[in-house]
């Protein structure tokens, strides 16, 4: 898996039809995201030195007090002792611990498959790293595994199912399902740069023979060659393929919210009937209209519910990571089919 497989994914994406094209959101980014993955060093993916990346995922940082550089002169011209941002003198060792105990209480209370069980992977220097019981997480990972507890709560994983995800981005919600649940069947879509980092990422984090790369995946003209228990990556203009395809969830983690609602309903028509169960989290008032990186029209609930005809909203909620709420007036939602 090399530049040559990110090549023909442009190739085939560029001949693309034009409802699976990026949207004005990320045709802001487009450009400068293709321009750091050609050249990426993956031993460094999730270390920060890409900040770009973190637009899509890889974001695994280290809490800092995020003085200006001449903040800290001034501190030190005049001798001033740096104040303490957070409160009750807490430590980042202090956050971290408190974040993976309310996960770890949150698991329980949803008969979730227990974070215990699992650990991060160290792959591309992720930055936040700590150790409990001798597993490895970060702040990020225990996000993930917040929203899996949420889905959990009504669908009830058994770790037969196939899920189906538009948007996959970093990979990290696909590590933690099936970290969790190894027989577990995942598709992911995305556009080319992401999907070409998030398979090396999986690849890394699961195992190669655990992921069936879109340099197998792109001749594929159906869903025919699908085995239980892999992780399958495709283009985003593939999504076609579902035609055929029945599954037990569909998964969408705020990706939808940076496209305009008529990009969404086209996406959702390769889902709706075929999906059991649909998780989504998103801005509750869509993302904003105006700025370098902007939506020509925001998608809120309100368009979620009139799309999801078919599917009854079980539970809805304001989202939460492992540390406070999420900026944005985010939510997450389950919708059931409500036929069989």
């Amino acid at each position: 898996m090399g530049k040559q497989d990110l090549l023909d994914l442009l190739r085939e994406y560029r001949n693309a039809s034009e409802e699976f094209q990026a949207t004005s959101y990320w045709k802001a980014y487009e450009k400068e995201i293709l321009k750091i993955v050609s050249k990426i060093d993956f031993n460094y993916l999730r270390s920060g030195r890409y900040p770009r990346l973190a637009s899509f995922g890889f974001a695994d940082g280290i809490y800092s007090r995020r003085y200006t550089p001449w903040k800290k002169a001034v501190l030190k011209i005049f001798r001033i002792k740096e104040p303490q941002v957070t409160p009750y003198y807490l430590t980042p060792e202090d956050m971290q611990e408190m974040a993976f105990h309310h996960c770890q209480l949150v698991g329980r209370l949803n008969d979730a498959k227990s974070l215990e069980d699992i650990s991060v992977s160290t792959f591309g220097s992720p930055g936040g790293v700590f150790t409990v019981n001798n597993n490895q997480y970060t702040v990020s990972f225990l996000n993930y595994y917040l929203r899996y507890c949420f889905a959990h709560r009504h669908i009830k994983f058994t770790g037969k199912e196939v899920i189906v995800e538009i948007g996959s981005g970093s990979g990290y919600q696909v590590e933690i399902l099936k970290k969790l649940y190894p027989e577990i069947t995942i598709i992911c879509f995305d556009l080319p740069a992401q999907i070409y980092l998030c398979e090396r990422y999986l690849s890394e984090a699961l195992g190669n023979d655990e992921v069936v790369k879109t340099n197998v995946t792109l001749e594929w003209r159906d869903l025919s060659l699908l085995e239980k228990g892999k992780v399958y990556c495709f283009g985003c203009w593939q999504v076609p393929l579902l035609n055929e395809l029945e599954f037990d969830v569909f998964w969408n983690a705020a990706s939808f919210g940076e496209m305009e609602p008529d990009v969404v309903n086209n996406y959702l028509g390769y889902v709706k009937n075929r999906a059991k169960w649909i998780y989504l989290l998103q801005k509750r008032h869509g993302q904003k209209t105006t700025g370098r990186v902007h939506v020509k029209q925001p998608i809120t609930l309100a368009h979620y519910r009139a799309m999801l005809n078919g599917y009854r909203l079980i539970e809805e909620q304001s989202a939460f990571s492992s540390i406070n709420k999420m900026r944005g007036d985010y939510f997450e939602g389950i919708w059931r089919r409500e036929y069989v």
